[in-house]
């Protein structure tokens, strides 16, 4: 198939950027991804030489840290690949791939698989990634339909795959069960009207308790934003234009915006929202299903804690937007290196490996196939649980891959700020933003 993406000036970038490598109880390298050997035994007694099987070594950039959850299930299953499949090797490096990759490529020496953000753009226009489908086609049509529709989408340009979900985390919102129960709260809300209701029954039965902490970036703004009818783009415009001066857009501000003047939310990273959410003076926490281990860690046991999906919107369904690392292969190297990196690949999404990985990282499966494997971790675990019912929904989507979009999200959450807080107005707010979206959306950058 082929790439529909038109090719634009490649970007330059210091040839002497090189990735760190960390010894994981593997041997590692940086960006060595040399094609397949064979090693002659030396011959004696004048008999033929003996040879070992052909093994392809490919590298695998990795942004997990380390010594987390997350990076020791990656570095685990690396080693469990390299242990059934002895004519390929895949050498694990920890480094931040979203930013070195393209610099490494530049100077000759990248990785045949790295994990990046969803901000891709910048790869696709260099034309540094592989397309993807004639790894996705060797799978089978189940296999393929157990991964979520989200998952599936994500990375997908056009109709071709760039990139495929490594890790996978959805917003969701963490509560105290105490709290719930002392203010009278039976069930968590189900819809933003609801949320409003039980913010304001929480503040005047608990005193000194915070209803609602929020974080104020795109990806916990967009979602009640589209539960409400808006739009990434607006109708028509070929993706040129965004849909801010709309009544999606004013109601959703304006409903965070009363909740704060109320004294019923407040704005917060996640570092003070797991404190306040510790330490017993919050009662909802805005967070992603990659966080909720860390919000179970914060509360210690002293509380019960319990996992809601965003409630439902005006349109009469919730939406959730995909975040997370996705797997890409780099351009440049052999047929044979590819095709070693697509059976890694297709052996990622199998339903053991999923299994292991979510149980072992605290991320959710990307496949539906796991799920039976993981009942009894899922019964205890709730906030994994409420991630993979929020990943099956048709309704949860990628977060857009350009790196335009991008530059809106930012101009998204500085407009959100000032509107909710009171800085601005929500409709100054929203026709500056909207000018400004306008604008990166045309191609006009201010990064």
């Amino acid at each position: 198939m082929k790439r529909t993406l038109s090719r634009v000036k490649k970007v330059i970038i210091d040839n002497k950027s090189k990735a760190t490598a960390i010894t994981l109880g593997l041997t590692m390298m940086i960006g060595i991804t040399g094609c397949g050997t064979q090693a002659n035994a030396a011959a004696s007694g004048g008999t033929s030489p003996a040879t070992t099987p052909s093994v392809t070594t490919i590298s695998l950039w990795e942004s997990h840290l380390a010594g987390g959850p997350p990076g020791k299930a990656m570095a685990d299953l690396v080693n469990q690949f390299n242990q059934s499949h002895p004519t390929i090797k895949v050498n694990l490096v920890i480094t931040k791939a979203s930013h070195k990759a393209l610099a490494a490529l530049a100077a000759g020496d990248a990785p045949t698989m790295a994990e990046i953000s969803h901000y891709d753009g910048n790869f696709l226009s260099a034309h540094a990634l592989v397309n993807l489908n004639g790894i996705l086609n060797k799978m089978s049509s189940a296999e393929q339909q157990a991964i979520f529709p989200a998952i599936w989408s994500n990375g997908e340009v056009n109709g071709n795959h760039y990139r495929l979900q490594a890790d996978a985390k959805v917003s969701q919102l963490i509560y105290n069960k105490n709290l719930f129960e002392k203010a009278g709260i039976s069930n968590p809300p189900t819809t933003w009207t609801q949320l409003a209701t039980d913010a304001a029954i929480l503040k005047a039965k608990l005193p000194g308790v915070i209803p609602i902490a929020w974080k104020d970036s795109s990806a916990h703004i967009l979602p009640p934003f589209l539960a409400n009818g808006g739009q990434l783009f607006k109708a028509g415009t070929k993706s040129q234009q965004a849909d801010f001066l709309s009544p999606a857009a004013q109601t959703t501000f304006t409903y965070f915006h009363n909740l704060y003047q109320s004294g019923e939310l407040i704005l917060a990273h996640g570092s003070t929202i797991r404190a306040d959410f510790g330490s017993g003076k919050l009662a909802i926490a805005d967070g992603t299903s990659a966080g909720y281990f860390k919000a179970l860690g914060a509360a210690g046991g002293k509380f019960p804690v319990g996992v809601f999906a965003y409630p439902k919107g005006s349109t009469g369904h919730s939406v959730n937007l995909v975040q997370g690392l996705g797997f890409v292969l780099m351009t440049g190297h052999s047929s044979v290196q590819d095709h070693a990196a697509g059976t890694f690949l297709r052996w990622w999404f199998t339903p053991q490996v999923q299994a292991k990985w979510a149980m072992e990282s605290g991320y959710p499966p990307e496949s539906k196939q796991a799920l039976p494997l993981m009942s009894t971790y899922l019964s205890k675990y709730t906030g994994i649980k409420v991630a993979t019912q929020i990943l099956q929904s048709k309704y949860t989507i990628s977060r857009p891959v350009s790196d335009n979009y991008k530059e809106v999200q930012s101009a998204l959450d500085a407009a959100f700020y000032n509107a909710v807080t009171g800085k601005t107005s929500v409709s100054t707010a929203l026709s500056q933003l909207q000018k400004q979206a306008d604008g990166y959306l045309s191609g006009n950058s201010a990064l």
